[in-house]
């Protein structure tokens, strides 16, 4: 009988054993390939971010440029130290971790270069000189570069047009009238130690009120460059903080991937390629960058999740191979069931990680706007207790009780409706912050609000910053005046309504005498609180509904509304001639000054912005020729 039932056991033992093998071999094949492919797309995933990262960062780096440029636009002239005030106020290290400066460059001709030092010479740097020397036909000078550490003061003075990858992107700015981005480069300011290569971001910026529409128009208009140079180390590693990549980036100036073009590597010390490659370019200002991601190398090694896979599988095979098909399907549904459960713990696991680590404050509401649950940002931005918040309708934090306000939000999220809005917000102090917030309600079955998930920004400080750029673009940074170009857009509107009401009103030109002779013999300094006292003095003259403002250097502008005629503003104007020819006492010492004025009507002395302070400027200069301290009307004018 054992003759019989040997061969029985062993024939269908071996075709079990056959088509277990053959089983196993392709559910192992197919678990590696299914490895494979997770990695392939966490991999193009993580590579994709750091692209759109290294992008996001320059995107703010010429808003930098663009703001520096603003501050061109708002004033006649930038000084050094409110060039200093506006760098230190973006807060490079905090806010833009990896930008090495905020500089300013001005173009220079071969006869300019001499009379350029002499004047960076009265300015206070003795030892000023440009560099590198030698005759060009074509100069440059960095002037201004905050913070003026020992490293900027490095490239203080040098003449960036000398280098030919400098001088490409320097013109093509210049000549497009966009931002331009250099290739590799070496910075002035790099020394023996931590070498790095480094790239430049040059913006132009043109003269006031001029037409750039054609190169020809730009190149007259133009003034100078504010740029940024960037140390490519420094500047990686400040996007991405604490979060480094964990593949390894190499970055390449143009499509080759050269040692000579090599800008950035962060993993220097890793083998050549690791286990999944991918090449991607990234266009920055008109410059190409490549950028090659290799994976670590220990993401060719199967982890343990794969090997416990494995092993069940040869386990399967040994302990099943008499198993029906039926059993092996079924087994096949359970280990997949397995599989998604992990994903499933996986997801939640990396939900709730970036929910807590998240930047924005994250809450969920209830179907009656109460807060069920408030991620620690949100708790550190309201600084209430989370027990405190629980429970409590989210419209409460709003300034005012609005009803009207509240059934609109409940109304929107019972149609489902994802939105986004600016709103303010109590904290636990009891100031108000702006935030934006967006929500997304969620839903059931039949259609019925179940709750809804809220995502809030903190943009105070982005608010408290954009105001400040309002603020500078329309006064004088000194004197807190309005400045020319607010000065012109409110005359413009005086115009407007003198015209429709048929009113009259003033515009009064007025020059201060020897104002240059107290600043240069007593200093800047004390020429800019002679300045901020005549301000004072000329604001006390006015009515609250005249306007006053300083249009450069120490010429001044003031608008008289709704007066009669012309004696009113001699009235006006002798008011202002005995204020400023009262003495001044700076520093301990007197001094006495006077003012030229030069007046012209609306609409006596002209219908138009042009013509009026035309002939009130031809006034202001006939009472300066006349002997100064006195005031001239434009009829009086030849």
């Amino acid at each position: 009988m054992r003759r019989y039932l040997q061969p029985a056991i062993i024939i269908p033992t071996l075709l079990a054993l056959i088509l277990g093998t053959v089983a196993g071999g392709m559910a192992w094949q197919r678990i590696e390939a299914a490895h494979r492919e997770t990695l392939q797309r966490a991999f193009n995933a993580e590579t994709g971010e750091i692209a759109l990262k290294i992008d996001e960062r320059f995107k703010a780096y010429r808003q930098v440029l663009r703001g520096a440029r603003a501050l061109f636009a708002a004033s006649e002239e930038v000084t050094r130290q409110e060039w200093r005030q506006y760098v230190d106020a973006l807060r490079l290290s905090e806010d833009y971790p990896g930008i090495q400066g905020v500089g300013f460059a001005v173009p220079l001709s071969a006869s300019e270069v001499k009379h350029h030092e002499r004047a960076m010479h009265d300015q206070g740097f003795a030892d000023y000189r440009l560099s590198p020397p030698g005759t060009r036909t074509e100069y440059s000078a960095i002037i201004y570069l905050e913070p003026f550490d020992w490293r900027n003061q490095r490239a203080f003075g040098f003449d960036m047009y000398s280098e030919p990858m400098r001088r490409e992107a320097m013109a093509r700015a210049r000549q497009l009238g966009t931002p331009a981005l250099t290739g590799k480069v070496r910075l002035v300011q790099e020394t023996a130690t931590d070498t790095q290569a480094g790239v430049l971001l040059y913006l132009p910026v043109f003269r006031q009120h001029a037409t750039l529409s054609t190169p020809a128009q730009r190149e007259a208009a133009f003034v100078g460059w504010v740029y940024s140079p960037f140390r490519m180390n420094d500047l990686i590693t400040g996007t991405f903080g604490e979060s480094a990549p964990r593949v390894r980036l190499r970055i390449y100036d143009g499509h080759e991937t050269t040692p000579s073009a090599l800008l950035f590597d962060s993993h220097p010390t890793l083998p050549e390629q690791g286990p999944l490659r991918s090449l991607s370019t990234l266009e920055l200002d008109s410059r190409v960058w490549t950028l090659a991601f290799d994976s670590a190398p220990e993401l060719g090694i199967a982890p343990p999740a794969l090997q416990l896979e494995q092993a069940t599988i040869v386990l399967i095979g040994g302990l099943f191979v008499l198993l029906t098909a039926s059993f092996c399907a079924a087994r096949q549904r359970a280990v997949e069931l397995a599989r998604i459960s992990t994903s499933l713990r996986r997801s939640e696991a990396r939900y709730s990680a970036l929910v807590n680590l998240s930047q924005d404050g994250i809450a969920a509401l209830d179907a009656r706007l109460c807060f069920t649950y408030l991620n620690p940002r949100l708790l550190a931005l309201l600084g209430f207790p989370e027990t405190e918040l629980l429970g409590r309708r989210f419209d409460s934090l709003w300034p005012s009780e609005d009803a009207v306000r509240s059934q609109v939000l409940a109304e929107r999220l019972r149609r489902g409706e994802v939105a986004a809005w600016e709103e303010q917000l109590h904290n636990a102090d009891g100031r108000l912050i702006t935030v934006i917030v967006t929500h997304a309600p969620h839903l059931d079955e039949n259609g019925a609000l179940q709750g809804a998930i809220l995502t809030i920004t903190d943009i105070s400080e982005r608010k408290a910053s954009e105001e400040r750029i309002r603020y500078l673009a329309t006064h004088d940074p000194l004197t807190g005046l309005a400045n020319r170009a607010m000065f012109m857009e409110q005359m413009n509107n005086s115009l407007l309504i003198a015209h429709r009401h048929q009113t009259r009103f003033a515009l009064l030109f007025l020059d201060l005498d020897h104002f240059k002779a107290v600043n240069d013999s007593r200093g800047h300094a004390a020429g800019d609180a002679l300045l901020l006292e005549t301000a004072r003095r000329m604001r006390r003259c006015l009515r609250a509904s005249d306007l006053l403002a300083r249009q450069g250097g120490d010429e001044f502008l003031a608008l008289l509304h709704d007066i009669h005629g012309v004696d009113e503003a001699f009235t006006v104007a002798d008011k202002i001639r005995q204020a400023i020819g009262a003495p001044f006492v700076l520093d301990g010492q007197t001094c006495v000054i006077s003012v030229s004025i030069g007046i012209a009507l609306y609409p006596d002395h002209g219908q138009d912005l042009e013509t009026l302070t035309r002939n009130a400027d031809a006034a202001m200069y006939r009472t300066k020729l006349g002997g100064r301290d006195g005031t001239t009307a434009a009829a009086d004018t030849p």
